[in-house]
């Protein structure tokens, strides 16, 4: 107080309404008594005089007993700052302080007429020193400051060790964290689980498949014999000679055309055991003893790798089979109809791109964009370079089985329009022959087969110059024998990066007396530096029909160029 202003003690405020109550003021509920204010006039706790006044104040009189004085407040050394609830100015003798407001238990509230008096909160009675109590450090703006700095760096600090054990440790692969429920997770809360890294829901649906084939709905359905869905011509367990981390399987059956899909996808341990799967299940795949290989796609814009044969069984349903690989996953899927034509091959590659694009993620694999298919060479068979068994179409459906000889030198008659000596042929600097007889075909004629040559020049002109040197004789042999008739037809066949080969058929048809004919069917294509001879001896009634017989002149030059 200044010296300037009366000499009257100071009073507590007067009732206010609670609008105008500051929080700041107030302490926590928990400290607030529930009893109604006394309606009698109290103590106050008698102080010394500042060192202004230099005299002591009396005591104000009161009509009631006082209450046991709380411990006297030691001598504040200066004069009290703002927000001290005890003056120390004098008392002036005819005042009379009134009850402080009950609406924040204050450490200067009056006790209850049926309580025994008891110090102020925040003070030892037995020291009679005073303690920080909640309110003064509410009210104490540095104390708040820094108790907020505190609990600020103790959060960044708690923040930053979380992050560190999260991601912070270098030279791992990031991978879904596992929660596990805890006490706070509710009944609407289900705690989060680990993504399953391969599953049913990553493969096709019925969905996917509505634009597969025009005029036929697919519709999931149980295994067959309540066995795993398994493509044709692939036994899964052995691909790559590792057993999959994950498998997944899913099989539908068409509205028509005796539609059967099904779809296998597995998780490897890694990329190099995916690759070496991917290739395993394309070599079985592609050497099935039970198929024709009609036809072999590359796909790009699909997966990492992504192949399509189609394929046709002794049973005559006709397969479009697509593998793949993405990242660290292999797949296949195998649709299979009844009737011609097959399953599209773009179709079940922009099918299958739905199913894949849900995979990558997990599999760390290249995600589908735009597939696009392409012809390419059919898989590697042994021996390389030579037909294969899945390369000869069967004649009787559900008949027949193709056998052959060791390579060894040629040992050939031809079909009298080549003109040349096919077992010595010119230019040359190696050759070899091998003979494919078709057995357990109740229909074909006796001796009925194949017979292969492959003759390697020094150059690529030298090959073929020797093609068109055989050209020249087929189509001049009516002229120059009197006694056959030579038909022709032109063979394309697409090798390797869309490479393009060419070669010629001829139906060669021999008259051997007035009323008597033999039939030979020749095909002759040049592939760089090699030159590949076909004849068959087929009769009247057991041919190839001509479209399947230039399809094998076009795979002759195909499987000629993996020739080592």
């Amino acid at each position: 107080m200044s010296d300037t202003e009366s000499g009257r003690p100071r009073r507590a405020l007067g009732p206010f309404d609670d609008d105008d109550v500051n929080d700041d003021d107030l302490l926590d509920d928990d400290d607030v008594s529930a009893e109604p204010s006394p309606s009698r006039a109290w103590t106050v706790t008698e102080s010394e005089p500042s060192d202004a006044d230099g005299g002591r104040t009396d005591e104000p009189e009161v009509s009631t007993p006082i209450p046991p004085p709380a411990p006297a407040l030691p001598e504040p050394l200066q004069p009290p700052e703002a927000g001290r609830r005890f003056s120390a100015e004098p008392v002036a003798d005819d005042a009379v302080a009134g009850a402080p407001r009950r609406s924040a238990a204050s450490v200067s509230s009056p006790p209850h007429l049926d309580e025994a008096a008891t110090p102020p909160v925040g003070v030892d009675a037995t020291e009679g020193e005073p303690a920080t109590t909640e309110g003064e450090t509410a009210q104490n703006p540095r104390r708040r400051m820094m108790a907020l700095i505190a609990a600020a760096v103790a959060v960044v600090v708690v923040l930053g060790v979380v992050l560190w054990l999260t991601v912070g440790r270098s030279g791992t692969t990031a991978t879904p964290a596992t929660t596990s429920p805890t006490a706070s997770t509710t009944a609407s809360e289900s705690p989060s689980a680990t993504p399953a890294l391969l599953d049913a829901n990553q493969l096709l649906t019925s969905a996917d498949l509505a634009r597969l084939r025009l005029k036929n709905t697919w519709t999931e359905a149980p295994p067959a014999n309540g066995a795993a869905p398994t493509p044709a011509c692939i036994e899964l367990a052995s691909a790559g000679g590792v057993s999959p981390d994950a498998e997944a399987s899913r099989r539908f059956t068409g509205s028509a055309d005796g539609g059967v899909l099904v779809q296998v996808a597995q998780a490897m341990a890694d990329v190099q055991a995916a690759t070496t799967a991917y290739e395993a299940l394309l070599n079985q795949a592609g050497g099935c003893a039970d198929a024709h290989l009609l036809g072999a796609y590359q796909i790009d814009g699909l997966a990492d790798s992504a192949t399509v044969l189609t394929t046709e069984l002794s049973d005559g349903t006709r397969h479009t089979m697509l593998i793949s690989r993405t990242g660290r996953f292999v797949g296949v899927i195998d649709a299979a109809v009844t009737k011609i034509p097959a399953v599209g091959v773009g179709a079940l590659s922009r099918a299958a791109a739905s199913s894949l694009a849900r995979q990558c993620g997990n599999a760390t694999g290249t995600c589908p964009s735009t597939p696009k298919a392409a012809a390419t060479l059919p898989p590697a068979t042994d021996p390389v370079g030579w037909l294969a068994w899945v390369d000869v179409p069967q004649l009787t459906p559900g008949e027949g089985k193709w056998t052959a000889t060791d390579a060894k030198a040629p040992s050939l008659v031809g079909s009298q329009c080549e003109d040349v000596s096919l077992n010595k042929l010119p230019g040359t600097s190696e050759s070899a022959h091998r003979t494919y007889l078709l057995t357990d075909d109740s229909k074909a004629p006796d001796g009925f087969g194949i017979d292969q040559a492959i003759y390697t020049f020094s150059k690529a002109s030298a090959a073929t110059a020797m093609a068109k040197t055989l050209d020249d004789n087929f189509k001049s042999c009516g002229d120059r024998t009197r006694t056959a008739t030579v038909d022709d037809g032109g063979v394309t066949a697409t090798g390797a990066d869309g490479a393009k080969f060419t070669g010629t058929s001829y139906t060669v048809t021999q008259r051997i007396s007035a009323t008597k004919t033999v039939t030979f069917r020749v095909g002759v294509t040049a592939v760089g530096t090699r030159l590949v001879y076909l004849l068959a001896n087929p009769s009247a009634n057991f041919d190839f029909t001509d479209k399947a017989w230039e399809a094998l002149v076009g795979r002759a030059a195909q499987r000629v160029t993996q020739y080592q």
